[in-house]
């Protein structure tokens, strides 16, 4: 018997699955599958169906992996449409299709007899399935999910991006908050903390299966990792640093080969509640992690009535303050660049909001950067209405949004224009150098890359170099939210005329420096070429 386990790309407030970065389900899916005695278990894309009409190479069964409660705009790969579900089933009528994974929270209907949606979590209604116990609900415990993770890692060496791809790891399930935001689907889980010894267990196997990469994602918020859920304050539980660092300090002594150690969501409002405990934290996540790490704050918004309805996290004080902390901890520079950074979620469409409401997000970004401190991010999205979700019954008025929409505009275009740039010019200075860059795409004569690395920033390379290349790069330009760079080694003699001309000091005279070919520093130095830059074009030997 043959299962096909099928990759539509998952993204989640608290897991993100779209290459280069691996879900969670995808191996708790064969870890079952595996367990339950299935030995022919496929791995299969949802971009490399595209290409093949959807075949599922024979596959008497076939698990499909999907949802995107959280919307976004992908490089590395396009989620699955819901039009595709029902191509992929009508293009293999002898093939039984489940759908599982976030799905199952917003079901779309299907059209095709031989595909359905499975409620609860697909890891355990494989294992059930494929024993003949199938008992709802299913529902996993911590146990059980030790075991499928363990099982399920030798399927990463199928992914296309093998060994380039970053593991999600899962440290815990649901918002540990007494109360929950009102978009989000994760107040729907019970609060479920893994061991450290099953997560490190899981990461150990991964990297016998040559994963270098991670990010604990997978959980709302890491500083409240094995928290006291009895002790609460403001209805936020204490944290718990020594659990903390037995994690980060075991993951450290078990494996040997990480290249990458990232994480994902840090609940600001848990910063600003317990500042002690936050900093002990900060300060082991600094000294264990790689650098470049982003802890992604979801502030969602600065103005009090919007907090307010929505029962959000932090006011706009108490997310500064958790901001000032990271920076304090987190702002060293190892390698040129920060090693922990907080990285900031807005959100448009939140019930209460007004024209004023964009005008506070735009003052409260620039308050941050004119008083020095980083944030390596500033993500803007508008919301994604889920059936599950306390928000999807929210009113709207049809002329009210449109006038809504108008300010969020303008004021969206503020900040990618006069915050974005510069705070990427204070985190990335001019020739900071960037490694495990991998070449995504083409743009024209411009190579699209980013670094392995939670929240990858975008780096244009005005080349065309082959596609999942990997390199390093040196910094040369910023834009809104993207920077330029170089590959090095830099080669003056075999650079074009469009690498030249984005040096910063050379540009328009890029064709007179080739014509004359001043490929020397010191005549560089005479076009204004910042010193760190000409030190990358350069370095001494």
């Amino acid at each position: 018997m043959r299962l096909a386990v099928i990759d539509g790309y998952i993204d989640e407030p608290t897991c993100l699955g779209v290459p280069f970065f691996l879900a969670t389900y995808i191996r708790y899916a064969a870890g079952a599958a595996r367990l339950a005695g299935i030995e022919d278990i496929v791995y299969l894309t949802i971009d490399g169906m595209r290409d093949n009409g959807y075949a599922v190479k024979d596959a008497d069964f076939a698990v499909i992996v999907a949802g995107n409660p959280v919307p976004g705009k992908y490089l590395g790969g396009l989620p699955i449409r819901e039009d595709e579900f029902d191509k992929i089933a009508s293009a293999n009528k002898k093939t039984r299709f489940f759908c599982g994974g976030p799905i199952h929270f917003d079901p779309p209907g299907f059209n095709s007899p031989n595909i359905e949606t499975v409620p609860g979590d697909i890891e355990v209604f494989i294992e059930r399935f494929f024993t003949h116990s199938v008992i709802s609900p299913y529902t996993r415990a911590i146990p059980d999910l030790d075991r499928y993770a363990v099982a399920g890692a030798f399927i990463v060496e199928q992914h296309p991006r093998f060994p380039d791809i970053i593991c999600e790891i899962e440290t815990g399930r649901g918002c540990p908050r007494e109360t929950h935001c009102s978009f989000c689907i994760e107040g729907h889980f019970p609060v479920d903390f893994r061991d450290p010894v099953g997560i490190i267990a899981e990461m150990k196997a991964l990297e016998d299966h040559g994963i270098r990469h991670f990010r604990l994602g997978k959980q709302a918020d890491l500083f409240s990792y094995k928290s006291d859920m009895s002790c609460m304050s403001d209805g936020f539980p204490k944290p718990n640093p020594d659990m903390i660092k037995r994690l980060y300090s075991g993951i450290r002594e078990r494996l040997s080969n990480i290249e990458t150690l990232h994480l994902d969501n840090v609940n600001p409002g848990t910063i600003a509640r317990y500042p002690m405990e936050s900093a002990e934290i900060a300060q082991t996540i600094a000294e264990y992690n790689t650098p470049g790490d982003v802890a992604a704050f979801g502030m969602e918004s600065a103005d009090p009535k919007v907090i307010s309805m929505n029962s959000l996290k932090a006011s706009a004080e108490q997310v500064r303050f958790a901001i000032e902390l990271l920076n304090t901890y987190g702002g060293k520079r190892e390698d040129g660049i920060p090693k922990l950074l907080p990285g900031i979620n807005l959100i448009r469409g939140l019930s209460g909001e007004s024209k004023s409401t964009f005008p506070r997000n735009y003052e409260f970004l620039k308050s941050i950067l004119d008083s020095g401190l980083l944030l390596r991010r500033i993500n803007i999205r508008q919301i994604r209405m889920n059936r599950s979700t306390a928000i999807y019954a929210k009113k709207t008025d049809r002329k009210e949004e449109k006038i809504l929409d108008a300010v969020f505009r303008n004021y969206r275009n503020k900040i990618r224009t006069e915050i974005d740039v510069p705070m990427l010019e204070k985190v990335y200075p001019l020739g900071t150098a960037l490694r495990n860059v991998i070449v995504e795409q083409h743009r024209g004569d411009w190579s699209l890359a980013r670094p392995i690395s939670s929240y990858p920033i975008v780096i244009d390379i005005p080349k065309k170099l082959p596609v999942l290349s990997k390199l390093t790069c040196f910094i040369t330009g910023h834009r809104e939210r993207s920077l330029e760079g170089l590959p090095l080694p830099f080669d003056p003699e075999k650079s074009s005329l469009g690498e030249w001309k984005s040096i910063p000091g050379i540009g328009k005279n890029a064709g007179e420096v080739m014509a004359k070919r001043l490929y020397t520093k010191s005549v560089l130095e005479g076009y204004s070429v910042p010193q760190s830059v000409l030190e990358r074009m350069f370095p001494v030997s």
